[in-house]
């Protein structure tokens, strides 16, 4: 764990799992934001200061995932992210401040800009979904995993929809996958729905623990979830 106590859009502490070497560092954590402090609203982009002794002072760009109190559907969207000058940095994006505090979660590798080393994502595992109801099924999906940290991204062609399975909560069940991974993981819902006059994309926050993810939906979310939902993270493994 490492504990930031210094950035420049007025947040008190934040902690964050990481893993750390010279050529790839992964962070996971949720940063609150205040889009009503004035340094939040003086700052072009928002910077936190790492501790001293981080292993990569430059990194080339990475994500972050915003996602908002609007309400209902917390519509977000991608970030960019990267470490700079012994900086994590982040792009300041306003769209849905007028809904209050937001959060941005950091579920993200940074590697060295030119890194040539060994293709972290070469070998992938494979996973097996448990659940006998046939609410998930992977259209495709990736899972990468070291002694140190996972990556695992999901596609579905079968996944909970509010509109024929309810609120939730609800449980994918995983065999083969690291039970030491637990954290808060930003879901992307959209389903087969498309609203032109909407920004940004439908999102829900699980919850991973012993090998699962736990979500629910909120009361009221109409043509939420379904086919094609997805998520796509690092995760430090504890």
């Amino acid at each position: 764990m490492i504990t930031l106590t210094m950035n420049n859009f007025g947040c008190g502490s934040i902690t964050l799992k990481d893993y750390q070497n010279v050529a790839i560092c992964v962070l996971n954590g949720i940063i609150t934001i205040d889009p009503t402090h004035p340094d939040y609203m003086a700052a072009t982009r928002l910077e936190l200061d790492l501790p001293v002794d981080f292993a990569m002072p430059k990194s080339a760009m990475s994500t972050a995932l915003l996602v908002s109190n609007s309400p209902i559907y917390r519509y977000g969207t991608v970030l960019h992210c990267w470490i700079e000058n012994n900086r994590l940095c982040i792009e300041k994006i306003t769209e849905w401040d007028s809904f209050g505090n937001y959060e941005i979660h950091i579920n993200s590798a940074f590697v060295i800009r030119g890194y040539h080393g060994d293709d972290f994502l070469k070998v992938s595992y494979s996973l097996t979904i448990l659940n006998t109801d046939n609410i998930f099924c992977f259209n495709d999906y990736r899972y990468v995993e070291t002694n140190d940290y996972v990556y695992f991204t999901a596609f579905f062609t079968a996944f909970p929809s509010y509109n024929t399975n309810g609120q939730g909560p609800f449980t994918l069940q995983l065999s083969g996958f690291a039970p030491d991974v637990s954290g808060e993981i930003p879901l992307v819902v959209h389903g087969n729905v498309i609203d032109s006059s909407k920004k940004g994309s439908m999102l829900i926050v699980g919850s991973f623990e012993n090998g699962n993810l736990t979500f629910s939906y909120p009361a009221g979310a109409g043509n939420m979830g379904g086919s094609n939902s997805f998520f796509n993270f690092f995760a430090v493994r504890n």
